[in-house]
């Protein structure tokens, strides 16, 4: 879902998709709901509120025009208006399928460690108060027509934190190979990270808000309460790794350094990617499969981003 450049095409599978969608809707099960959150649906349904409008304003056009090539422009922009939406279905329920895959695991967790329960129930609720900021922070960007898959790619990064924050210790307890980076990530890291997402947020290729400064300030505020929410959460697993046995506090310290890896990678290409986007960007961010090494020596995608803007021949290289 994370890289969706080639829309044209996208459009017309996504088209095709909804029509599956709605057909065996009937059909499906409804998922349980894990989280003590609303989904992202019901949280911002104003988004679907206006997709149903643009494409009730556009069938009046094609009804009741007599202009050919005015029926013939609503005609293309409804058929892109409905792949979006089978865009914004599919992303939304593959996003409660990650959901509730990570929340089995955590159950699984919780069983297998069932001394520490209230340790690791504790710490997800500081991870949902992190979730819950992470989206009041996206919800801020203004991404046009790409805006709910922005919404719902950011939600998936927070979920892959909370996965790895605990996923290998889970395959440790099942006597499973548990696989951790070399390089220790501090908070040092994060801090400087953080420092420029901060500071890229005035910049007008990243946010259309700052051609507001009121409103470009109060993105700096989300993502300050953003960062808040993350330290809590990282400061409460200090406190969870104490009270564990050695060995287990061992794998968990690993866990954390991983969920440090992740997040630092996430801060750095600062939340691009995560809908549609142009080619210039897709080639700019830092793969998912990065080295360390390019991890650490990446400057933050708006540093990236300005320098090929004065060279549109040059991209960045990951070894």
């Amino acid at each position: 879902m994370k890289n969706m450049k080639d829309y044209g095409l996208a459009t017309l599978l996504a088209t095709l998709m909804l029509a599956s969608l709605f057909g065996c809707a009937n059909d499906r099960k409804p998922e349980k709901e894990v989280f003590k959150d609303t989904s992202p649906r019901q949280k911002h349904e104003e988004i679907w509120e206006d997709v149903e409008k643009r494409k009730d304003s556009l069938w009046a056009i094609i009804c009741e025009s007599t202009d050919e090539i005015e029926v013939e422009r609503a005609e293309d922009m409804l058929y892109e208006t409905v792949g979006l939406e089978a865009w914004y279905m599919l992303a939304e329920k593959d996003y409660e399928k990650y959901k509730n895959c990570v929340e089995e695991e955590f159950q699984h967790l919780v069983e297998a460690l069932p001394d520490y329960k209230n340790l690791f129930l504790n710490e997800k609720e500081k991870w949902e108060n992190y979730h819950d900021a992470v989206q009041a922070m996206i919800s801020l960007e203004d991404h046009g027509s790409s805006g709910y898959l922005n919404i719902i790619g950011a939600l998936d990064q927070s979920l892959d934190l909370w996965s790895a924050s605990f996923h290998n210790l889970l395959l440790y307890k099942q006597n499973q190979k548990a696989s951790f980076p070399h390089t220790k990530f501090t908070s040092q890291m994060i801090d400087d990270a953080y420092k420029a997402f901060f500071n890229a947020a005035l910049e007008k290729w990243y946010n259309p808000y700052t051609a507001d400064l009121e409103k470009g300030l109060e993105y700096q505020a989300v993502v300050s309460n953003e960062r808040k929410m993350w330290d809590e959460w990282m400061g409460y697993r200090e406190t969870v790794a104490k009270a564990l046995p050695k060995d287990l506090s061992k794998i968990y310290n690993g866990c954390t350094n991983l969920t440090m890896r992740t997040k630092l990678h996430q801060l750095k290409n600062q939340n691009a990617g995560l809908g549609l986007m142009s080619d210039d960007v897709s080639d700019c961010l830092l793969p998912d499969s990065c080295s360390d090494k390019a991890l650490l020596e990446y400057p933050g995608l708006n540093v990236v981003l300005e320098k090929h803007s004065e060279d549109l021949n040059w991209y960045p290289a990951f070894d």
